[in-house]
């Protein structure tokens, strides 16, 4: 197994570096650190007031940022391998991905800070749009504890299954349990107050939930999973169960991205206070 750790240093990507070496040793993983250096600015930018010394200072600085950087990186993990460029980071990450064919990106999280992220997405969460590898995203503000119990949010479809095997692998690696939960949306309430229910609604939600149950359990029964049926929004059930059980780490399938409205995926990144797997 191969871990891609994209890091700027931040603390968001030191809590995403704890994760991946709490995975390394058990997975028996090889953990690649990378660093990306933005590249300098260039003369067309500054046209007439660029000149000599200052193309020298600026190459002078970026020398000095590569050389502090190197060993920054090599600081991190020594026994890990490191790589440093140059260039955007979200295209060097996707091909390092691709390169090195890895099988986990841990990344920080830094969350939604202008009107230009909420449209186009953090750098993190346009890796997990744009790469079919499965991506830990930890935020600065996320717990990192030993890995005890996994919560895996499934659709009862794909990819929230290929969430749960990614899951199963890991907690099989660190000796933890899995409570796998699917969230059964409430019914809205109607705009005029209705007094009495109706019965054949009822036995409809009725019915409705009794089968979920089923193919619930019998799901969780594969991977040796506890089932848990809720009926809340997604985001709503994942936090709750999160908060009030224990939950070092959450499993999702990659929901569609909705960049002006925001996503379960995206909600969940920003809500959770835990690290966050986000699979395929």
């Amino acid at each position: 197994m191969k871990i891609l750790h994209p890091t700027d240093f931040s603390e968001a990507s030191m809590k995403a570096l704890e994760v991946a070496k709490q995975l390394k040793e058990p997975l028996g993983a090889k953990l690649i650190l990378l660093h990306t250096l933005e590249p300098p600015p260039s003369m067309p930018i500054y046209g007439d007031y660029w000149t000599q010394s200052l193309d020298e200072i600026v190459k002078k600085v970026q020398e000095e940022g590569i050389e502090q950087a190197r060993k920054h990186l090599a600081s991190l993990d020594s026994s890990a391998e490191h790589h440093l460029e140059v260039g955007k980071p979200l295209k060097v990450i996707l091909d390092y991905a691709k390169k090195y064919d890895v099988d986990l990106i841990a990344m920080g999280s830094q969350g939604i800070d202008s009107i230009i992220d909420r449209v186009l997405g953090s750098v993190t969460e346009r890796v997990i749009e744009l790469s079919n590898k499965p991506v830990l995203a930890v935020r600065a503000e996320s717990e990192v504890k030993p890995i005890r119990h996994i919560l895996v949010g499934t659709a009862l479809a794909e990819p929230s299954i290929r969430a749960l095997g990614f899951a199963k692998k890991i907690a099989d690696a660190l000796g933890a349990r899995i409570t796998l939960l699917h969230s059964l949306e409430p019914i809205p309430e109607p705009p005029i107050p209705i007094h009495m229910p109706d019965p054949e609604i009822e036995q409809q939600r009725q019915a409705l939930v009794e089968k979920l149950a089923k193919q619930l359990e019998e799901l969780a029964s594969q991977y040796g999973a506890r089932p848990l049926l809720m009926e809340a929004k997604p985001v709503e059930a994942v936090c709750k169960v999160v908060a009030e059980q224990d939950v070092d780490a959450v499993f999702i399938g990659k929901s569609r991205q909705h960049r002006f409205m925001g996503s379960v995926t995206r909600e969940i990144l920003e809500q959770a206070r835990v690290p966050v797997f986000v699979h395929p």
